[in-house]
């Protein structure tokens, strides 16, 4: 802006300059040309004058009166006759000069007027200005006075102010440059200060002020500007603090929470319904809300809290990208100062997957342990009842059904302290006991407990275990019951002539612990629910080896106490590997 309004000041100067020293040599030109007609005219005047004074007009030698009369006034002299030939001239011969009586100036002096005229002379070769006028004066020797000078005087005089005026153009541009710019800066500076302070602001540079001190208009947009961009500043600042207060909260909340507006188009997702629905907010921002959520089939429901107001609740289940199930609620969102009017949709989404799988578990551990009571409970009443209806008269029998009710009895006990001993697991947020733990000297004991059920089966139980194992601290009690479990199963589910191995070993800040075996393996669509209280891949066998089904419970709420993870893999018919991992860095 600043080079535009200079090269624009300098070209109006430019342009005046130019047209007053074309306007002033235009009338320097009229007055020095009129000067000299002026001139021309009174020396004629003068000529025809002493002309009548002399007493023989006809003997006068006109060629000679030219030359003399010339030398005075510095012009050119022409005596013309009635006919029009000259008959004295100052400047040229006589006798080679034609007819005068068709020249413009002659023809007006003849009239009576007296004749101007500016032309080409072939004669001197330069252009003249030529002046006739009529002589009063009766002889047939004299008609008209003419007098001319060349206008090449005139060229160099506009040559002269051709120079002249150009030196005043470079003096004036000079000038002009220098005030011009000094002005021009003084003018734009503000403006250039304020183009620099807007641009900081659209980048985000809230709250740029300008100094000027002017008290004209630009002063006063400068005073109004810092004035908008101080507000600008606590605007943005209370909208930040409020965005940044809504986001936290968004991110803080445990439910989804998508917005819609009008048109069923996503305005704004928070990070825990991105997690719930695997999406992201900037791809599915604008989209229609059922192009990303077609499998909870939302349309009837915003359909109807867009048109009625009134918010609605309901249930669906989501089977990508994992099964889901979820309470949806739908309200709409109003403004706070016009509460008639609507303004989009609010979807709140509750993840209830986990409370409907502990409510399924709740029912199937209910289910689970009614029946795992009731078959012992009811195999000892029958024998009890058997027996107080006469058997027990019969020692044979008596004692048979004795052993009967003593197993089951057993299997009672170990339900119950199964149980009992899950329930402490679960209750205690973390390991009360800090026993010192010798990971070597525990897998020892167990092999040890463990040996004559191995050999009972024709098992054989393989330690690879790494001398010198890193102490574990916790409940040691727990720990050894961990490694019976897994080792316990590993026996009863490997045929006679298998073989249990364990192998524990340390890392930079991890124990591993791997009990693998060589049994009858398990299917991998029951692998996912091992570790579920009950939960038995074949019913039948399972009774048939023992067992309470809480084994695997136990032994995966007895790792999270150690803060540990556990794993597991296997092949139908080629065997089973578990692998739990400690970190030793947060015992």
């Amino acid at each position: 802006m600043q080079k535009r309004i200079f090269i624009t000041f300098l070209t109006l100067i430019l342009i005046g300059i130019l047209t007053t020293g074309m306007l002033s040599i235009s009338l320097m030109r009229v007055n020095y040309i009129r000067n000299i007609e002026d001139k021309l005219i009174s020396n004629s005047k003068l000529i025809e004058a002493f002309i009548k004074e002399q007493e023989n007009i006809n003997n006068i030698n006109f060629n000679g009166l030219a030359d003399t009369f010339s030398k005075k006034i510095q012009a050119r002299i022409t005596f013309i006759d009635k006919n029009g030939w000259v008959v004295g001239d100052s400047d040229a011969d006589i006798n080679k000069l034609d007819n005068h009586s068709n020249r413009p100036e002659v023809i007006e002096a003849r009239q009576g007027k007296i004749g101007i005229s500016k032309r080409y002379s072939k004669s001197l070769e330069y252009e003249m200005i030529y002046v006739a006028i009529p002589v009063d004066i009766k002889t047939y020797r004299l008609d008209v006075i003419r007098l001319s000078v060349p206008l090449k005087d005139i060229s160099e005089y506009y040559s002269l102010m051709y120079k002249y005026i150009f030196l005043s153009i470079i003096a004036g541009l000079l000038v002009a440059i220098f005030v011009g710019y000094r002005y021009v800066r003084s003018v734009t500076k503000p403006i250039k200060e304020l183009t620099i302070a807007t641009r900081k602001i659209s980048s985000g540079n809230f709250g740029e002020l300008v100094k000027v001190r002017t008290e004209d208009e630009i002063g006063l947009l400068a005073d109004n500007f810092n004035k908008m961009s101080l507000k600008l500043k606590d605007t943005i600042n209370e909208l930040l603090d409020k965005n940044t207060k809504l986001k936290a909260i968004l991110s803080s909340m445990i439910n989804g929470v998508i917005a819609l507006d009008n048109n069923k188009r996503i305005i704004l997702v928070n990070p825990i319904a991105e997690k719930m629905l695997g999406i992201k907010e900037e791809d599915v921002r604008n989209k229609y809300v059922l192009e990303v959520l077609k499998d909870l089939n939302l349309e009837e429901n915003i359909y109807e809290v867009l048109n009625t107001s009134v918010q609605s609740k309901f249930e669906v289940e989501a089977k990508e990208p994992n099964s889901k199930i979820f309470n949806v609620y739908i309200n709409p969102i109003k403004l706070t100062n016009d509460p008639n009017r609507t303004i989009g949709v609010l979807v709140i989404i509750q993840d209830i997957t986990d409370i409907r799988r502990l409510e399924r578990m709740r029912k199937d551990f209910v289910a689970n342990v009614s029946h795992e009571l009731k078959t012992p409970l009811t195999s000892i009443r029958g024998f009890i009842e058997t027996l107080k209806s006469g058997a027990v008269e019969d020692k044979e029998i008596r004692n048979k059904f004795l052993d009967i009710i003593d197993i089951e009895t057993l299997r009672l006990t170990n339900l119950i302290e199964d149980l009992l001993l899950l329930s402490q697991i679960e209750n205690s947020n973390e390991i009360t006991k800090k026993d010192i733990i010798d990971v070597n000297k525990s897998i020892e004991e167990v092999i040890q407990i463990l040996g004559g059920l191995a050999d009972k089966k024709g098992v054989n139980l393989i330690e690879k275990a790494n001398k010198n194992l890193p102490y574990l601290r916790g409940n040691r009690g727990w720990f050894k019951q961990m490694l019976i479990n897994l080792i316990d199963n590993g026996i009863k589910y490997t045929p006679e002539g298998g073989t249990v191995t364990i192998t524990a070993y340390s890392t930079k800040n991890r124990l591993v612990i791997k009990i693998s075996d060589t049994g009858i393996g398990i299917a991998k669509q029951h692998l996912s629910r091992l570790f579920e209280r009950f939960y038995r891949v074949d019913k039948a066998r399972s009774r048939k080896v023992g067992g309470t089904g809480l084994g695997l419970a136990i032994v995966k709420h007895i790792v999270l106490a150690f803060k540990g993870e556990i794993s597991v893999k296997s092949k139908v018919n080629v065997g089973t590997e578990f692998i739990v991992s400690f970190p030793l860095d947060k015992l």
